[in-house]
């Protein structure tokens, strides 16, 4: 007896996307262990055919036809009220009406269809005209697909598999339908066919999201998915609204993740049962990863003016993130803590999201320890101390720098977080170099080689982010490339000559050029290298004075000063 050809069960997702014959074998088909994403197999389906109650809409529609064609047949003149079998207006609206069961099973554009196939005829509109339209099972599909194509590998902290298991539940709570709007809106304003989508979807995720914080002591108002909400209308707001309204925005995710203790979640928790079952851990991973985005952005938001942050590391027990690959497959592993990892620099590299948490906290050190330098004068031995502390970060920095270190042609860099991390480290370079510049400490030119070299590989990095979609640049990717236009043109390279630093700079201007698409970051700083006074304008604050306007007026240009900010 030969063997059937179709494998017993149901298709995974992937497979039945990518129209491939799936082998159903379990946890993980074939296809998906080669191409690494997550197996998810929905077992609730939608019956096929027609949906209930359409066709006899249809059958509805065609009596009434009938009736019209014969009642212009018998009153030609057009004369209301005569002939046998004529309708009268009201009898016309109700019968072309779809029913009412059918217009609870069925999506808005489906109504929205069928109504327009009879302009001609008297038909009340079903829908307020300021209502929302539903978007189709196959937009949402692709928009799931942008998210994780395009703006995942940026903000990394949601488990696929865990969000496609919600994603299809019928009832959903309020805080997954904020989240998955938010979400949305992310993912259309990263595709080119989806652009005009994203203003909608962004405001009904906000509308939902300030509505769930009106009902601040249900459960949902304070859950993970509302703070992730928060976290990407954050990044939708700062890549197209203004600086102001973003800042303000991201303190209300801020708050929910203090309220539910984020920082200190291996402090709660049992790491042996954790790490004993992969769901559990899974779920403790993307709280980890959630926290760890916001701790990052909090410190880049507030970098500028040196303000208080709202994130702080004094009661932070919280891993950092594990690898992507661990995370997405559900493989439970035990990573180190913040300062653990600092101090072990140079001697492992770590995941690429870790690394860049690590160099973002070196970063917002030499901002801290900055703001409390002492007076060589008044009091020597702090001094001594202050550039001894000083002197060890920077050799972090130089050590961490050297183990991520890869030419631009690197097919590693096409993830957008590792070429961004790649970014932060030789950044953090002449960062730390400017704070001895501005403390007016005696450099020799030997001194200058080593932020000289790292402000030409962000030069060189800046290629790959050309080359790429601007969709899938980190959103604080031109902050580097500004502060490197800066370094450059405060320190010129004698060996090179002013043709080879022109050049260097124009490279960094097609790059913000590229990125100011899709950021309006990248179109300030690129206004401030164009400018002829640039070097004025950057003693300027971002937010132009104390006064906070209304969010609909025009925002100046922000931006991160890097070069006069110590």
């Amino acid at each position: 007896m030969s063997t059937p050809r179709q494998q017993p069960g149901l298709a995974c997702e992937e497979c039945r996307k990518k129209k491939l014959r799936c082998d159903r074998r379990r946890p993980q088909c074939n296809q998906c262990e080669d191409s690494g994403t997550a197996c998810y197999v929905n077992e609730i389906r939608s019956p096929r055919g027609p949906k209930k109650g359409h066709l006899k809409a249809l059958r509805n529609r065609i009596a009434t036809l009938e009736s019209i064609i014969n009642c212009d047949q018998l009153n030609p003149k057009g004369i209301p009220g005569q002939g046998e079998g004529c309708l009268q207006i009201e009898e016309i609206t109700q019968v072309l009406s779809p029913p009412q069961e059918y217009l609870l099973t069925s999506t808005m554009s489906e109504v929205s269809t069928i109504s327009n196939s009879f302009d001609d005829s008297p038909i009340l509109p079903t829908t307020p005209p300021d209502q929302e339209k539903e978007i189709s099972d196959m937009i949402e599909a692709d928009l799931d697909q942008l998210y994780f194509d395009r703006v995942h590998p940026i903000a990394p902290m949601l488990h696929q598999a865990r969000y496609f298991f919600w994603s299809h539940r019928c009832n959903k709570a309020d805080s997954h339908i904020c989240l998955q709007l938010a979400m949305w809106a992310m993912a259309a304003a990263a595709s080119a066919h989806l652009q005009h989508m994203r203003e909608s979807l962004y405001r009904r995720a906000r509308a939902k999201l300030e509505a769930l914080d009106n009902d601040i002591e249900a459960a949902s108002a304070a859950s993970l998915q509302a703070a992730q909400a928060w976290l990407l209308v954050t990044h939708y707001e700062f890549r197209y609204m203004g600086y102001r309204r973003a800042w303000l925005t991201a303190g209300r995710a801020f708050r929910i993740i203090q309220l539910a203790k984020l920082h200190e979640i291996d402090r709660l928790n049992d790491v042996g049962i954790t790490i004993a079952l992969p769901e559990i851990w899974a779920e403790a991973e993307e709280k980890r990863r959630t926290y760890w985005l916001a701790y990052c952005l909090d410190r880049f938001l507030n970098i500028t003016d040196e303000w208080p942050l709202s994130l702080h590391e004094e009661a932070l027990c919280t891993y950092l993130p594990a690898s992507e690959a661990e995370f997405q497959h559900g493989r439970p592993a035990v990573t180190t803590f913040l300062y653990d990892a600092i101090e072990d620099s140079g001697n492992k590299m770590l995941p690429t999201f870790a690394e860049t948490i690590v160099l973002t906290t070196l970063c917002w050190h030499s901002v801290t320890f900055h703001r409390i330098t002492p007076d060589t004068e008044t009091s020597p031995n702090l001094s001594s101390i202050f550039w001894k502390r000083h002197a060890r970060l920077y050799q972090m920095v130089q050590q961490r720098l050297m183990l991520l270190s890869l030419p631009a042609s690197s097919p590693e860099l096409h993830d957008p977080m590792r070429l961004f991390t790649n970014m932060l480290a030789n950044s953090a370079v002449l960062w730390f170099h400017n704070i001895i510049e501005a403390l007016h400490a005696d450099l020799d030119d030997q001194m200058l080689l080593v932020p000289l070299y790292s402000a030409y590989e962000v030069v060189s990095l800046a290629k790959p982010l050309v080359r790429s979609s601007f969709f899938k640049a980190h959103p604080f990717s031109p902050m580097l490339l500004y502060l490197s236009a800066k370094f450059l043109k405060s320190h010129p390279d004698s060996a090179s000559g002013s043709e080879d630093k022109q050049r260097r700079l124009e490279e960094l201007k097609k790059a913000l050029r590229v990125l100011q698409g899709g950021n309006n970051l990248a179109m300030n700083y690129l206004d401030l290298l164009e400018s002829e006074h640039s070097d004025k304008l950057c003693s300027l604050s971002p937010l132009g004075g104390s006064v906070i306007p209304d969010v609909q007026q025009s925002e100046p240009p922000f931006f991160f000063d890097m070069m006069n900010l110590f």
